[in-house]
């Protein structure tokens, strides 16, 4: 792991030159996917990790899954980079950086509700909506079941949390009669 300053770092620097190349969706996507790699197989990340496997090595075999993914020039050359100064490690943190900044500039923010049921698409516009004018931002919605909330829902938008659960609510009137107010 990088850190979340560093992962900006490298993830500001990316997404400028993306811009410049007018890929920045695209290169998005290909970050998310060869930072996926690794969570897929942790055996691949230890390989890259391992700093007794030489760096040719690695670049032949990411360039390999490179060409089977079809992951673009520009992406492909920033992970050199990351190989070449021992930063792979960080490409999901990277990768979610450069998402968050993406999100920044096209005025969205990611939300993620957790409800006791599941919901219909009729609710789930409505939760939308309701998010999207709170914020004043586009949501990309999330939506979690979790029945130990009873009812309700919990909102996690940007840094706010929104606990609107009948499990919350219960704890705050335990809480009232414990304390005696």
């Amino acid at each position: 792991m990088i850190g979340q300053v560093l992962a900006r770092r490298y993830a500001r620097a990316i997404m400028d030159l993306a811009t410049e190349k007018g890929l920045v969706g695209e290169i998005g996507e290909d970050l998310k996917n060869i930072a996926s790699l690794f969570t897929l197989s942790p055996d691949l990340e230890n390989v890259f990790s391992d700093p007794t496997v030489p760096h040719a090595a690695k670049e032949k075999v990411f360039n390999s899954i490179f060409e089977k993914i079809n992951v673009r020039e520009l992406a492909g050359r920033f992970v050199s980079v990351l190989l070449e100064k021992n930063r792979i490690d960080g490409i999901g943190e990277i990768a979610e950086a450069y998402q968050h900044l993406h999100d920044l500039e096209e005025n969205r923010i990611r939300a993620r509700v957790v409800v006791a049921a599941p919901l219909g698409d009729r609710d789930a516009k409505r939760v939308h909506d309701a998010l999207s004018k709170l914020s004043g931002k586009e949501i990309i919605l999330q939506v979690e079941v979790d029945e130990s909330i009873v009812g309700g829902m919990v909102a996690y938008v940007g840094g706010r949390v929104y606990d609107g659960s009948i499990s919350n609510q219960l704890q705050q009137i335990k809480d009232t009669l414990s304390t005696g107010r």
